[in-house]
């Protein structure tokens, strides 16, 4: 009997949410409420949405919107299931996922930057060449702290995923990767900023890969604003609204690192020195762009394709095709 209620249960909680997500895509677009996916733990690469909300860019673009707090690797699941209609992920973790079917829109790359690979100071690799043999900690084999060393390394002609690969990842939790390279469980880590500067500028570790400074990624955006797809289909001015607001946050970020610095620390936003986040906003490029996330997309995949983290028959071009989207009204950038 307690069985049979849970499932009657379960099941009028997953009617109610079915019906909640039609009557908000029924609604009219003045009516509409656009929920923006927000980060419970803050970050720089959300610098754009911080400022739009501190800003009033959202309420410029005449968009009702409420701030809907997202756990860490959640977003994708609530875009799907209609909880979030908007929000900003690392694009190289996407790929895979949109490589199995999941129908997502991206219309916006939002910055270049954001991810390090750190050795000890003493250390004897001097260049990316030497992690060949070598272990690189990472806080997941699908993040970017993984796939951004694997892409340059492959570059190098190097085998990064398989058996007898040249170079081993080793996961450990987030907090525990500066810890794991002091003690000399692993020779190198991957790690996002602001942790990697300040264990920078601690000289507690040296930069062996920037995907903010270094040639092979320095011009390729990092970040995008995925989209509902249903919410861009039915609601495409709502959506363009909002991608131009988040254009406005990230124009603010790039004319204005110090002070952004300074908003995002008086705010809470994002933990750390404001001085050391503003060092680190300097290096990124937020000069967000429209093209540049339909070039950011079809690059990933063709590299993740070709080190094996995606099938080998997947259509690039139609995955492309399929998940970048245009919104009519909105510029390509604010810079000419």
């Amino acid at each position: 009997m307690r069985k049979t209620l849970c499932v009657v249960l379960l099941a009028l909680v997953a009617l109610a949410g079915v019906m909640a997500t039609g009557t908000r895509e029924e609604a009219k677009d003045d009516d509409y409420v656009v929920n923006i996916g927000y980060g419970v733990t803050g970050g720089l690469c959300a610098a754009p949405f911080y400022i739009a909300a501190e800003k009033g860019y959202y309420e410029e673009e005449k968009l009702k919107w409420e701030k809907y707090n997202v756990e860490p690797g959640t977003l994708m699941q609530l875009l799907t299931n209609g909880q979030v209609d908007a929000g900003y992920n690392l694009l190289a973790t996407l790929i895979q996922p949109l490589g199995n079917g999941l129908d997502i829109k991206i219309p916006l790359a939002l910055h270049t930057g954001c991810v390090k690979v750190l050795v000890p100071v003493d250390s004897d690799i001097k260049s990316v060449a030497d992690l060949k043999g070598k272990k690189i900690g990472t806080d997941g084999l699908a993040t970017s702290s993984t796939v951004i060393p694997q892409r340059y390394l492959a570059e190098l002609g190097y085998k990064v995923t398989g058996d007898n690969a040249d170079v081993e990842f080793v996961v450990y939790p987030s907090a525990e990767l500066p810890l794991a390279l002091e003690k000399g469980l692993v020779d190198a880590i991957g790690l996002g900023d602001p942790r990697a500067q300040i264990i920078q500028n601690e000289g507690k570790a040296r930069v062996i890969i920037n995907s903010a400074t270094d040639d092979y990624l320095k011009n390729e955006f990092c970040c995008v604003t995925p989209l509902r797809t249903e919410f861009a289909q039915k609601h495409p001015d709502l959506a363009a609204r909002f991608v131009r607001a988040i254009q406005k946050g990230a124009k603010f970020v790039q004319d204005n690192p110090d002070e952004t610095a300074r908003i995002l620390s008086e705010k809470k936003y994002v933990a750390g020195d404001p001085a050391v986040n503003a060092q680190i906003l300097k290096t990124y490029n937020y000069r967000a762009s429209v093209s540049e996330a339909e070039t950011a997309l079809a690059r990933n995949t063709k590299d993740l394709q070709r080190i094996g983290l995606v099938n080998a028959d997947l259509d690039v071009d139609a995955l492309t095709r399929n998940t970048f989207i245009k919104l009519a009204g909105v510029p390509d950038s604010l810079y000419k």
